[in-house]
């Protein structure tokens, strides 16, 4: 989406938007828009919540809602926009009372004029301060902080000859939600906030499923935005819900009294939308925003399986924007606007990935060429995509000598080389790799040109020839059987009316070592292609090759290595003489996860090649591999430092994993698996390692003891009892049940000794309870002692101590 932030370049304050201009806060309140090297800036709308800036461009012909970005903590204080504060002079401060407050943002508007007023708020803390001239406002308090409920506190106020205090107090807010007839669903994300005449807005609340709260308030023209993304009960990343409610509602002349919204099922838009798997089957995420008339909006979504079809129920008549995730890679969807009643939707994620017609920028003006290709992994269905951790190369020549030339890029990235006035001829190469845990196509795209570029005072579009893949007859795994598969393409030329023609057809099943010609027919004067074609039954992966010209003397061939896949299991691949060994996971000590949030570890492993390591990565998974039931995933690209010119150390952090919303499913405790992939700086050798070591992922466990009566008499009974508990990775967070039927060993340790003595075992009840009776013949310490299973942690406790008379 034009205009989006698309990732943190400097989290201190600084982002680049997808348009490649940079986005910078000064000063902690001050935005501006750094544009490209030779070009004008856009025209953007900013806005900030809970430290994060919201973008879009201001040039567009409707609102299109923009994603977010953290630029640091002095965000939090820059206000919806950065305004010359009117002729004040009395001192109004703004407070949220009845509530512990760390994060929270006020806006503020003159209820007249519903002109936008600066406000002053603290970084941290409930306060915030205006200075206002006499008149009515109206202001919107939102506190949102870590898994709490969010809130939009709403208050208007008069200001008459003197300074006052403005009080929020969140004991007057009302639970605001969506809720339909279907039981079996309950909210997965939430996105509140409230419209003022004028296309003012405060908000955004909600975050997951946490409730959100708002104060009833009744002010004309204003509105209250509700949002809500409902899934099955029990659904998570490892177990998508294969039904997804997409609801919508406003509440106009401000929030009623109980801010709820009801829906029946049956009243709402149904559709179907096939999701397609790149090869590993791993779940995808689905995001959306509507189009309600504001200037901007947040993205909110949820898990969805991939190699299946997931069942939409949406708000009729409202306009989405929408996102589809794997991993790395996002695709932007079509808006959608669905009526009553039921349709069919189209597929999603549908190979081969490549660019995409329309989708890159390069140009010219004068005697500056600049390269940028940034839409590399678009699906053949027509969705824009790209891959935030592809890296990508661009060399551009004329006559044999090089004039622009760079590697290790990002696909953000723009490369400009100063050429020649007039008109010359130029070859093009752009190449992206890629390797990620989401998907095992498209490892390689390349596009190599021929074109014929004169100078113009006005930028233009490079005349170069665009070519797309279609393959029909793949599965929803984007993989062919054994029936034959039907390979088109396409050509046509950026900014041109050129006639073109596609001259050659190929395919590679061995990576682009060796290709096939493909009896191609050509249609609509040559510039489209098919032909068919059997894959061979041990083939892993096919690529594809097509070369096509114009009649402006331009030419193109275009490759995709791993256009889809084969019907042949995937397997650990080994090309050349990268090696890898030595991989780690946690220090080498199992995974234990409690069910609490924001839970960390770090994996290693070491790679060789004698030309050196680009890059290396990998990624935990539970159950087969191609068709897992559980994935965990690095946070970042794993960090590789060389430690020699030929061995590099790489490092991936697992961060901010949430057993509850990454796993869902105790089941997955117990054995994972590691996959590694590593390559050459040369790009000769590569090695991907699907099990190159096993895991114990484990439920946290927990045990408690009380040993009576203190103190005792000797040779008397003692009774111990206590509970051993485990991880419940499917309640909410911080839940933990009872293990029963687990033996536990019931340990003493002398008053004057270090060492415990197992004295007996004792079995749990079915709720986890432990009891049993000893004789007490000395002081010292009891305790149980847990050993642990195949999915459970071990666990001790400390020991009680008693005194022995």
């Amino acid at each position: 989406m034009v205009g989006a932030v698309e990732h943190t370049v400097d989290t201190a304050g600084a982002a680049e938007l997808a348009t490649g201009e940079r986005l910078e806060l000064v000063d902690g309140k001050n935005v501006g828009v750094v544009p490209r090297e030779g070009r004008s800036a856009g025209r953007y709308a900013i806005t900030s919540m809970d430290g994060g800036l919201s973008v879009r461009p201001v040039d567009q012909r409707r609102p299109v809602a923009a994603t977010e970005v953290a630029v640091g903590p002095a965000a939090r204080a820059f206000s919806p926009m950065t305004l010359a504060a009117p002729n004040a002079t009395y001192p109004v401060k703004f407070t949220i009372t009845n509530a512990n407050v760390t994060t929270k943002l006020v806006s503020l508007w003159n209820s007249k004029t519903w002109a936008p007023i600066e406000v002053q708020n603290e970084d941290f803390g409930p306060n915030a301060s205006a200075k206002l001239s006499p008149g009515s406002y109206f202001a919107v308090a939102l506190h949102s902080d870590w898994a709490r409920p969010s809130y939009l506190l709403a208050r208007t106020f008069t200001v008459t000859n003197s300074g006052l205090t403005v009080t929020f107090d969140e004991r007057l807010a009302k639970e605001t939600a969506i809720r339909t007839d279907d039981t079996t669903v309950a909210r997965e994300a939430s996105a509140v906030w409230i419209s003022v005449p004028g296309g003012g807005l405060a908000g955004f609340a909600g975050r997951g499923r946490d409730k959100v709260y708002t104060t009833p308030f009744s002010v004309a023209g204003a509105s209250l935005r509700v949002h809500e993304i409902l899934t099955k009960k029990g659904s998570s990343a490892s177990a998508p819900s294969p039904v997804r409610y997409d609801l919508t509602h406003s509440f106009q002349g401000g929030a009623p009294s109980s801010p709820v919204a009801t829906v029946r099922t049956a009243s709402l838009a149904k559709t179907t939308t096939p999701i397609r798997a790149q090869g590993v089957r791993i779940p995808a995420v689905l995001e959306t925003v509507p189009g309600l008339g504001e200037w901007t909006g947040v993205y909110i979504g949820g898990w969805v399986k991939t190699a299946t079809t997931t069942t939409e129920y949406v708000t009729p008549g409202i306009s989405y924007s929408r996102l589809l995730s794997y991993g790395s890679q996002r695709l932007s969807l079509p808006d959608r606007v669905l009526a009553a009643g039921t349709t069919s939707g189209s597929s999603v994620g549908v190979a081969p990935f490549g660019p995409g017609p329309g989708t890159a920028g390069s140009t010219r003006r004068a005697t500056t060429i600049s390269l940028y290709e940034p839409r590399t992994a678009s699906d053949a269905a027509g969705h824009s995509g790209l891959d935030d951790r592809a890296k990508a190369s661009f060399r551009l020549t004329s006559g044999g000598r090089i004039l622009a030339s760079a590697d290790g890029l990002t696909p953000y990235d723009e490369l400009s080389a100063t050429v020649p006035s007039g008109t010359g001829s130029y070859e093009l190469e752009h190449t992206v790799t890629r390797r990620a845990g989401h998907s095992r196509l498209s490892t390689l795209v390349r596009g190599e040109w021929a074109f014929i570029s004169s100078g113009t005072s006005s930028s233009r579009t490079l005349p170069l020839i665009d070519t797309a893949f279609t393959v029909s007859g793949l599965d929803a795994r984007n993989a062919a059987g054994a029936a034959p598969v039907t390979v088109g393409v396409t050509a046509a030329t950026r900014g041109s009316e050129a006639a073109e023609t596609v001259t050659a057809l190929e395919y590679s099943t061995d990576d682009g070592a060796t290709w096939l010609s493909l009896p191609l027919t050509t249609t609509g004067a040559g510039a489209q292609g098919s032909a068919p074609l059997t894959v061979p039954a041990a083939a892993r992966f096919v690529s594809l090759r097509a070369t096509a010209v114009n009649d402006e003397g331009g030419s193109v061939r275009r490759t995709v290595i791993r256009a889809f896949a084969g019907a042949t299991a995937k397997g650990d691949e080994q090309v050349g003489t990268t090696k890898i060994s030595n991989l780690v996971v946690n220090g080498g000590k199992p995974v234990v996860l409690t069910n609490e949030t924001l839970q960390t570890f770090t994996a290693t492993f070491t790679a060789t090649d004698p030309a050196g390591i680009a890059a290396g990565d990998l990624y935990l998974y539970h159950g087969p591999y191609g068709e897992p039931d559980g994935t965990l995933f690095g946070s970042y690209p794993a960090t590789c430092t060389a430690q020699s010119a030929t061995t590099s150390v790489c490092e991936s952090t697992f961060a901010y994993i949430e057993p509850r919303t990454n796993l869902g499913r105790n089941a997955l405790a117990g054995t994972w698996t590691a996959a590694a992939w590593a390559w050459s700086k040369d790009g000769t050798s590569y090695t991907d390692r699907n099990a190159a070591r096993t895991v114990p992922v484990l439920r946290h466990s927990r045990l408690t003891v009380n040993a009576t009566p203190e103190p005792v008499k000797k040779n008397a009974t003692l009774t111990v009892t206590g509970a051993l508990t485990h991880a419940d990775w499917q309640s909410d967070a911080g839940a933990y049940a009872g293990f029963g039927g687990q033996s536990v060993k019931l340990q003493f340790r002398k008053k004057d000794s270090s060492t415990y003595t197992t004295v007996k075992t004792v079995t749990s009840s079915s709720t986890g309870a432990l009891k049993t009776t000893v004789k007490a013949t000395a002081d010292g310490y009891w305790r149980y002692y847990f050993p642990g299973t195949t999915t459970t942690a071990p666990a001790s406790v400390t020991g009680d101590y008693v005194d022995v008379r």
